[in-house]
């Protein structure tokens, strides 16, 4: 989401480039219009309410369907020149490697969003449907067949080490006090994989940055970036009074 005198937003897993969603939004209306990414104003929520109080620097992450962050430094959403910061989902995880929805190859999202997990499910179990109505009924299925059948277990063991190693670079990267998972995804996963991941993270990262890092679950559920979403205009009305 492009911040400017007109708010534009850019998504290319979807084919939108620079569409002026405020304009769009706006007929019928008088009041301000407040247009912000998800995972920033996921971050938001958290900062103010959640696992990110406390500390000034921290990155929350959103893991659903797709995979962002919210990157906060010295207690605010670091945002890049245009707004652009926190793509966490489209860094790369593996040269080549799966083909990711934004058209790319082997990014982190092509192997830890709830999307790609389920497709990696589908390919182990021989190209046979996965259980379940849709992807939070087929992740928790995931989830609660890893006991008794190593197929599943094996495509969860994958996915923390990929989620550890995705955490390592964030460590790398930015030094955060703590790391928060969270979105629908990230709670499924990081209640019963969260020990496997911070041990997959600790691997890979810097010993000393992470060893100042704490790695927990998101405290605000799934209305998180709604709740995010309402501080927007909180946050204006601070910023200018």
């Amino acid at each position: 989401v492009e911040q400017g005198a007109e708010v534009t937003v850019h998504a290319q897993t979807i084919g939108w480039d620079a569409v002026p969603l405020e304009r769009m939004v706006r007929t019928g209306t008088e009041l301000p219009i407040y247009v912000d990414n998800g995972a920033k104003t996921l971050g938001q929520a958290e900062l103010w309410f959640g696992a990110g109080r406390g500390v000034q620097h921290a990155v929350v992450t959103l893991i659903g369907s797709g995979v962002g962050a919210a990157v906060i430094t010295n207690g605010a959403i670091h945002r890049g020149a245009t707004s652009s910061a926190g793509e966490w989902g489209h860094t790369g995880l593996v040269f080549d490697g799966r083909r990711c929805r934004c058209g790319s190859r082997g990014c982190l999202e092509a192997y830890v969003g709830a999307e790609a997990i389920l497709d990696r499910w589908r390919q182990a179990r021989g190209g046979r449907p996965v259980p379940g109505d849709d992807e939070e009924s087929a992740l928790a299925a995931l989830l609660a067949a890893a006991p008794t059948s190593k197929v599943a277990a094996r495509v969860l063991d994958e996915t923390a080490g990929y989620l550890g190693a995705g955490i390592a670079n964030l460590v790398n990267l930015f030094n955060p006090q703590r790391i928060v998972l969270a979105g629908w995804a990230g709670h499924a996963l990081g209640a019963g994989l969260l020990p496997q991941i911070r041990a997959a993270a600790a691997e890979r990262a810097l010993r000393h940055p992470f060893s100042q890092t704490t790695i927990q679950l998101g405290q605000l559920g799934l209305d998180a970036v709604a709740l995010g979403a309402a501080t927007l205009p909180v946050a204006d009305l601070l910023a200018r009074g």
